[in-house]
């Protein structure tokens, strides 16, 4: 229910959010502990707090910065995927404009349906986070189909057998770059690694609280600051967490596009 309600919402508000609650708890978190330890007490051990905090911010530091990289590049991996999907797809299709016969426009009007099957049905529902073999399967029948008729079809010269042999290969490459776009769609940061995250983060800012601050206001101001930085990173991660879900998601541009060329060459 959490994912549904950060993927369906936009992203600033997700971010303004997820920074009040993190500078509200530890602003809790410095008030209990002033009443708990004096501000004199932990001044005297500023030294001590400062290195631990020093060694502890670094590794979090380092940890996080690797994690949003890491998503950050499956991202632009997924992205990559699905235009070389519909890259494969406008080849094929226009590889086939050099054959001739009743198998090759069914097989064109297949491509057709497929196009449609991934901007109709598959693309909003990887956007609203549904996933499953059910969910593909109308795509995959569409391209079973269109492979047997591709193969079915004989060439009558050597022109048609060079576009033919091309089509066969793009065909082939486009099967995988659908596997690769599905495996994308399902793909996301492991539990136990969300469970380090949170962690880590609750725990740098837990430190500053030990500080022995003499101006209050400078010690809220202080921890508020790193809360809300480490939040805006975790909300980062959250929003490309699901390459193809949310408001930032990839975009079925490409898919639009070659949909408007295929009913255009059909038109004419």
């Amino acid at each position: 229910m959490l994912d549904d309600w950060i993927y369906d919402h936009p992203a600033w508000m997700v971010g303004s959010l997820a920074v009040a609650i993190a500078v509200l708890l530890a602003w809790i978190g410095v008030f209990c502990v002033y009443r708990m330890a004096p501000t004199d007490f932990r001044r005297a051990h500023n030294d001590v707090v400062g290195y631990t905090l020093q060694i502890v911010g670094v590794v979090y530091a380092v940890l996080l910065a690797f994690i949003a990289i890491v998503t950050w590049e499956t991202f632009s991996k997924a992205d990559g995927v699905a235009d070389n999907e519909e890259v494969h797809l406008a080849n094929l299709y226009a590889d086939t404009s050099a054959l001739r016969g009743g198998a090759i426009e069914k097989f064109r009007n297949q491509l057709r349906n497929y196009v449609q099957i991934v901007i109709e049905d598959e693309w909003p529902a990887q956007r609203a986070g549904r996933s499953g073999r059910h969910l593909y399967k109308k795509g995959w029948d569409v391209l079973e189909n269109a492979d047997e008729l591709l193969v079915s079809h004989k060439p009558a010269d050597l022109g048609e057998s060079n576009a033919h042999r091309s089509a066969l290969e793009e065909l082939n490459a486009l099967l995988g770059a659908r596997r690769n776009r599905v495996e994308a769609a399902e793909g996301h940061v492991p539990e136990l690694v969300w469970w380090i995250i949170i962690m880590g983060g609750a725990l740098t800012v837990a430190y500053t609280f030990m500080f022995g601050t003499p101006n209050l206001w400078m010690h809220l101001l202080a921890t508020g600051g790193l809360a809300a930085s480490l939040a805006l990173v975790i909300v980062l991660i959250v929003e490309l967490d699901y390459p193809f879900r949310g408001e930032i998601s990839v975009s079925d541009e490409p898919f639009h596009q070659i949909r408007f060329r295929m009913t255009d060459h059909k038109a004419q």
